[in-house]
């Protein structure tokens, strides 16, 4: 499998909850990287501590919230996604918002996620 086709099945199993397909692609040891500004935002390690803790906690915020894909820039070890964040927060209010993630990848899992966006958006929509 391509570094491309691992992440664009990232996305795809992130977006039907689909843990079972992000275990598979995902070393046990992942480090995920989301800046400071994000709600719970900060640096966690494990698929435990990123889904059950940062990710239960971050999207506890939005009655929804999509990362959306939308150009995909393979660079050897690391693929480069430009994309957008869009949802809407418990406040009721409507935010889209784009973002960079760099993935890196090793013996076909992601080992590493570091994210890059416009935070203070986000935080004004919660």
């Amino acid at each position: 499998m391509s570094n491309e086709e691992l992440i664009k099945k990232f996305y795809s199993a992130f977006k039907n909850k689909d843990m079972e397909i992000i275990h598979q692609l995902c070393d046990e040891k992942i480090e995920w990287n989301t800046l400071k500004g994000m709600p719970h935002g900060g640096k966690y390690v494990g698929l435990k501590a990123i889904f059950d803790d940062y990710f239960a906690n971050m999207l506890s915020n939005f009655e929804e919230f999509h990362a959306i894909p939308e150009t995909y820039l393979d660079a050897k070890n690391h693929m480069i996604v430009i994309g957008r964040y869009k949802g809407i927060s418990k406040k009721k209010k409507k935010f889209d918002v784009p973002f960079s993630h760099i993935y890196e990848i090793k013996e076909n899992k992601i080992v590493k996620f570091t994210q890059f966006t416009d935070t203070y958006k986000l935080q004004e929509s919660i």
